[in-house]
């Protein structure tokens, strides 16, 4: 991190040089205490969420189905006794008993156990699988809100992998179900592009991600709707949910937004060998359009002769090469916190046109650092992933990591979104 991510000397001078030795040494610490060698992932997890990037992980890179006997040998076994079992079971919090979403091959203890690394973990009771043994650790996270954790799930290996749950009343993320409850059935089903009229007047299409392999269905659903995007007055472009991409996808969108020349402040990447190698992989998306790529290796080239140097990719510049297109005269952009990265480059593009309305509530705030370049780890099979590239924004005090762009009209949960929207724009 200290040598190839980008965002590095920002993050460790908001933490001051005496604080980021201070935040070392405690994780350092926490390596040398019992059963370090099974929390290794969770401490490293952990100690990279105080850099509070979006774009920094860490993935597996082994696989799930093969067991690694002398790890599983040494993991920890937490004691736990049928009379505190017998209490859990009465719990109305989020300690409980519960199954596995398959009965048959897990259920766990959730206990509140509140340590530096943990708020809660997940302890076995009974499992169907070899090797699961009463008292071992299921998973284990700390509360980033009141009701979402983050941490390590040990999966069907045993092998630790980062994860997020999400705890509701009688469940944790989709997995999980309260013993003696009835699993809720969810009508919710994923589609990477929709459209259709809501009125006369308003059009709707709905972009769930901006991913290279959805880029076709992309330009596919605004060919189709040309005929109405022409014709009608107004648009509702649902990009809630919408995590980012590449930038190329949105291409068929800026014509329908763009009203006055758009500023936009570009970036630099930060030229290493390992960052090199990371954007050499961009390369092997078979989705990559040629023109892209040529793009792509045209950066490589630049990194490559300025090692160890900041290279500008992309200038400041001014976009006035669209023409202002009469229909649609109003768009509404929904958007909301699972809007992030390559999403939230298409909404600083969007919102300095007349014709966008923001709608919603704030999006994720994880675009100052970008361009997340892999690299695998020495000495465990896991990847890491960080930003290679830093935002000149930055440094006109317009980041927005971590506080979002916010939405010109709030709605609440609880709002009819697409009608509030229709509302808006037709009355």
């Amino acid at each position: 991190m200290a040598k190839n991510y980008a965002g590095f000397n920002d993050k460790k001078a908001l933490m001051t040089d005496a604080g980021y030795e201070k935040l070392v040494n405690e994780y350092r610490n926490y390596c040398k205490g019992p059963h370090s060698t099974e929390k290794c992932l969770l401490i490293i997890s952990e100690f990279l969420d105080h850099f509070k990037d979006h774009h920094v992980s860490v993935g597996v890179n082994f696989d799930p189905y093969k067991k690694d006997s002398v790890f599983i040998s040494k993991r920890e076994i937490i004691p736990i006794s049928d009379e505190k079992i017998a209490e859990l079971r009465k719990s109305t919090t989020f300690e409980g008993i519960y199954n596995f979403h398959d009965t048959a091959l897990y259920k766990i203890a959730v206990i509140k156990d509140k340590t530096p690394l943990h708020d809660y973990i997940g302890i076995i009771i009974k499992s169907s699988l070899p090797g699961w043994k009463r008292g071992m650790i299921k998973f284990e996270g700390k509360l980033t809100s009141d009701s979402l954790a983050k941490g390590v799930l040990y999966i069907i290996n045993q092998m630790p992998k980062q994860e997020y749950f999400y705890f509701g009343g009688n469940f944790i993320s989709g997995d999980w179900q309260r013993e003696g409850t009835t699993r809720e059935k969810l009508n919710y089903k994923y589609v990477p592009v929709a459209s259709r009229k809501l009125s006369d007047k308003t059009l709707y299409i709905k972009i769930s991600n901006f991913g290279p392999s959805n880029a076709k269905n992309i330009d596919s659903v605004m060919r189709v709707n040309e005929p109405l995007l022409k014709t009608m007055p107004n648009l509702v472009l649902d990009l809630r949910g919408n995590g980012g991409g590449a930038d190329f996808a949105y291409g068929p969108l800026l014509p329908y937004v763009y009203t006055d020349p758009v500023k936009e402040i570009g970036v630099s990447l930060w030229s290493t060998e390992a960052n090199i190698n990371g954007w050499k992989k961009y390369l092997d998306d078979k989705d990559l359009p040629d023109e892209n790529r040529k793009e792509i290796t045209g950066i490589i080239q630049q990194l490559e002769a300025n090692k160890g140097k900041w290279v500008s990719t992309s200038d400041d510049e001014l976009i006035s090469n669209y023409k202002k297109l009469p229909s649609p005269s109003k768009i509404v952009i929904l958007i909301d916190k699972g809007c992030a990265s390559t999403t939230e480059q298409f909404l600083l593009f969007a919102r300095q046109s007349s014709k966008v309305i923001f709608m919603g509530q704030s999006t994720s705030g994880t675009l100052d650092y970008s361009n997340v370049v892999e690299a695998p780890f020495s000495c465990m099979p896991y990847t890491l992933r960080y930003s290679s590239s830093r935002s000149r924004r930055i440094d006109h005090n317009q980041g927005i990591d971590n506080t979002g762009l916010k939405p010109d009209h709030y709605l609440s949960q609880k709002d009819d979104w697409i009608q509030k929207s229709v509302d808006l724009l037709e009355h």
